[in-house]
């Protein structure tokens, strides 16, 4: 690699330790706040030298790509390979970049291998980066999907000339693709036959003999494990005769013998007793009696896959067994052992080390914000994700702090004079009491700076931000972090009433501008504290910045991109300092917060 591109490797791999809040025990307590925040200045400055490396010779190399000598190709590929890896993924989006302009200069040339490679890499590229889109279902996010998959296709579909083709990786870059088209589709239908076809073509004798270098043993039982991936759909009653019995040969196939093995690792015992249940053969009883003992033989210190999967995804989907059944509820044994798993599951995340925070780490993460189950006699999922937001947040949770602090401040000065200001805001016009009321909206303001942006904590797409600007599909991704913060926050009673305010806070007041186009603000009964919200973000932004500079060039768009409301309070001077305060204060106390976390 050329010196640039390590300097860029370097310069990120210490972006994602010096960001990451764990990575600093050995601090003192009393030098803590200091050092994380010095961290962060060292972070802007690697940033900005990442930006410019990029600006300066990333770019216009691929403007010139053809013309290239092999060295320097061969650089630009060994320096995207140590962006991209299953564990640490460092930078899918350059990675992204780099093959997708390779791949334009191999169509220029009509190199076919090239051609297929490229597809490949990029297609393994658009799915790492789709990692940020996990548990978000909008129909912004199956286009992406739908990208990805057209990539894999066309790269499978050159199976038509395998005979042909003399290298031999390149054909084994077709029957990869032609298996990942199956990650890239919500459509069973279409993941099933993927696979089918995969497996077909894998255990076919000619295609062997025309590659017989290739792993094809490897190929068969990984096919299979995505067709077993299938198996919650056995009892939806969806899939034809030919899907089903597809289904179950791969899960007997991969699932059987771990069953019979003297330690069954639960990674893969756990999903031959799911495709049992599916298909009828045992009770949703039985399957809550063994994800019971599953859960409770696995230590709560066991951080590698089998144990996360154990004790973070099992209690995930013992709740929602609960959720589909609600006559299980009438046990109080289950809602005793979910409280008891949740706690355990909120208690192995809260303490899981450093070195252990992998891709796989962050993708449990997501489902428990996708699917926690909030019931009576367990923990909220207001409390459990505050517990989340403040241990993964980062410098994130300490601007969301300061932002309910100036909601809560602006609140505070428009109550004074219009208590009735907010009473469209059902829980807050029921409070009869006027001092009860305005505890109530401190409270409630507060937590709408905890979160409105609660749907970044799911993408996990801060450390990119940190690293360098975002490129145009990325910035796309990170718009539906409003979608995905809305969605799983109205599905519980805890979390509900800030579901607006994460849905609506990066929409324009006049609805001229700005996203989601789905939030209507005068639909909405949050909308007040929507708009104080999209005035408040603003402001706390950048911590960097002049609050008194930021709030006049708000003015200039009053009634526009913000509340005219709003905004004519703003334009009160002890108002103004009273922010300007909140946003220039000492933010230690925040990171305290955070150490406490983080030190257990």
């Amino acid at each position: 690699m050329e010196n640039w591109q390590k300097t860029y490797i370097e310069n990120t791999r210490s972006i994602s330790r010096l960001s990451n809040f764990f990575a600093s025990e050995g601090s003192a307590p009393e030098t803590w706040a200091a050092d994380r925040q010095k961290a962060r200045e060292q972070c802007v400055l690697l940033r900005k030298e990442n930006i410019s490396l990029l600006n300066r010779y990333l770019f216009p190399a691929l403007d010139e790509l053809h013309s290239l000598d092999s060295t320097s190709v061969d650089a630009l590929v060994a320096f995207a390979d140590e962006l991209l890896d299953w564990k640490t993924n460092l930078d899918p989006g350059v990675y992204v970049v780099i093959h997708d302009a390779l791949l334009s200069v191999a169509r220029v040339r009509k190199d076919t291998d090239a051609v297929i490679r490229e597809l490949y890499k990029l297609g393994m590229g658009y799915y790492y980066l789709r990692r940020y889109l996990n548990g978000i279902d909008v129909p912004e996010a199956a286009a992406f999907e739908f990208q990805n998959e057209m990539v894999f296709t066309e790269a499978g579909s050159y199976l038509h000339y395998f005979d042909q083709l003399e290298n031999e990786d390149t054909k084994g870059y077709i029957i990869r693709a032609m298996a990942n088209v199956a990650l890239c589709t919500r459509n069973t239908s279409r993941r099933i036959a993927a696979s089918a076809k995969t497996l077909q073509v894998a255990q076919d004798p000619h295609y062997r003999q025309q590659a017989p270098n290739l792993p094809w043993d490897a190929f068969v039982r990984k096919t299979h494990q995505q067709m077993s991936a299938n198996r919650e759909e056995l009892s939806s009653g969806t899939m034809t005769t030919a899907e089903l019995a597809a289904v179950l040969d791969s899960c007997y196939e991969i699932f059987k013998p771990e069953e019979q093995s003297e330690n069954p690792s639960v990674r893969w015992i756990w999903p031959f007793y799911e495709m049992e249940y599916n298909c009828g053969y045992v009770s949703a009883e039985v399957t809550l009696s063994r994800i019971e003992h599953l859960v409770s033989k696995t230590p709560p210190d066991q951080f590698d896959m089998s144990g996360l999967y154990a004790n973070v995804q099992l209690p995930v989907y013992y709740g929602r067994l609960l959720k589909e059944h609600p006559r299980l509820l009438e046990n109080t044994d289950s809602i005793r052992f979910l409280n008891e798993a949740y706690r355990k599951m909120i208690r192995v995340l809260l303490t899981c080390p450093p070195d252990a925070m992998d891709d796989y780490f962050f993708y449990v993460i997501r489902a428990v914000i996708t699917d926690y189950y909030e019931v009576e006699g367990v923990p909220s999922y207001k409390e459990i994700t505050r517990q989340l937001l403040a241990r993964f947040g980062g410098e994130d949770y300490i601007r969301f702090c300061r932002t309910g602090a100036v909601i809560r401040c602006i609140c505070a000065a428009i109550y004074q004079k219009e208590p009735d200001f907010f009473d469209d805001i059902p829980f807050l016009a029921a409070i009869g009491d006027p001092a009860e009321k305005e505890k109530a909206l401190m409270a409630y303001a507060q937590d709408c700076g905890l979160y409105f942006d609660f749907g970044l904590l799911k993408m996990n797409i801060s450390r990119t931000m940190l690293t360098r600007n975002l490129f145009e599909n990325e910035y796309r991704m990170y718009c539906l972090h409003t979608d995905s913060g809305h969605n799983d926050l109205i599905e519980r009673p805890s979390t509900a009433c800030f579901a607006d305010i994460a849905l609506g806070h990066h929409r324009w007041y006049d609805g001229s501008d700005g996203y989601p186009v789905r939030y209507v603000r005068n639909r909405s009964p949050y909308r007040q504290m929507t708009d104080i919200t999209a005035c408040a973000a603003y402001l706390a932004a950048d911590p960097g910045e002049d609050p008194a500079g930021t709030l006049s060039r708000m003015q200039k768009k009053s009634g526009k991109q913000f509340s005219p409301m709003v905004m004519a309070y703003l334009s009160d001077q002890q108002l103004a300092e009273e922010i300007q305060r909140i946003l220039k204060a000492d933010p230690s106390p925040y990171y305290e917060e955070i150490r406490q976390y983080v030190s257990g």
